[in-house]
């Protein structure tokens, strides 16, 4: 299985409308997009993917096509369902197909379960996967709900510790990160905050899961370079906070569909329902904006 580490993209899935397939032709070139950008890696199906809006079986053909087209680019897969059984399976059929890790969010429908609950859902996952599975906490708790804390982290390393490889902490909250990093310097702890890299790579992190990276993968991975050669971290972290504030008001996929047609010779591509692309006075308005920032 390949590192995992570096800028990893949480990478967009194509539609071919707001009610329409998953547009699967679009994929290999949207993969070699991101490979030449100089990411490390994918993250497919998360929230950026919009994978809780795809049924399971759409969301295994895309992991194929992805794994296919992954060139030299590391590869994690979100497999997090509000039903045990399929994230189970979705995330075997993962891993199964060479995924080198699964990103799980817990399950987040049912609002305000015990801490236990969250615990044993994770151990039963831990127990249906082989033995040298990957397994990544996903803590959004701002979309799911559920925040995935130190005890219930704790209490899956004392009982699964083999297969807890890292945590996405995408809080928004360096405080809550830099917790994680310190008290758990085994796992390979990543923010999920693309106005966090530098903060998030100086304090030790293993690197950033971040949404811009999926249109703007060489800003962001200039983030890290600045960061490894000594050069001006601060500067191209400026650079990418500007632009993540550009698209903070509006909702983030849909922008960076837009997006991808300014900085890619990808043909246009959907959000699904109930995501709605941007308006045309939206779009003209980011894209003014955007080019005042890379000016």
């Amino acid at each position: 299985m390949a590192e995992i580490k570096g800028i990893i993209s949480a990478m967009l899935t194509p539609f071919i409308s707001e009610v329409g397939p998953v547009d699967y032709e679009w994929l290999p070139g949207y993969m070699r997009f991101l490979e030449t950008g100089g990411l490390h890696g994918v993250l497919a199906l998360g929230t950026t993917g919009e994978g809780p809006s795809m049924s399971v079986a759409e969301r295994e053909r895309v992991l194929d096509l992805i794994l296919e087209h992954r060139g030299a680019l590391a590869v994690i897969a979100g497999t997090g369902c509000a039903a045990l059984t399929e994230t189970i399976a979705l995330s075997n059929y993962a891993l199964a197909r060479g995924a080198d890790a699964v990103l799980v969010m817990p399950p987040f429908y049912i609002k305000g379960p015990p801490e236990a609950g969250i615990v044993e859902y994770y151990r039963a996952l831990c127990d249906a996967l082989p033995a040298d599975a990957r397994l990544m906490l996903y803590n959004i708790p701002q979309v799911t709900g559920v925040p995935i804390t130190p005890p219930i982290i704790d209490q899956l390393l004392e009982s699964h510790g083999n297969k807890i490889y890292g945590l996405k902490d995408s809080s928004g909250n360096w405080d809550n990160s830099k917790l994680l990093i310190d008290r758990y310097p085994d796992l390979n702890v990543f923010t999920g905050s693309d106005k966090l890299i530098a903060l998030a790579l100086s304090g030790g992190a293993a690197g950033a899961i971040t949404a811009l990276s999926s249109a703007f993968p060489r800003m962001a991975r200039a983030v890290y370079d600045a960061h490894i050669s000594g050069g001006d971290v601060q500067g191209a972290q400026a650079r990418l906070t500007a632009l993540r504030n550009l698209l903070d008001p509006v909702n983030t996929p849909p922008a960076l569909k837009a997006a991808l047609t300014w900085t890619s010779d990808l043909p246009r591509t959907s959000v699904r329902l109930p995501l709605m692309p941007l308006s045309g006075e939206e779009e003209a308005a980011l894209q003014v904006a955007y080019a005042d920032v890379m000016r």
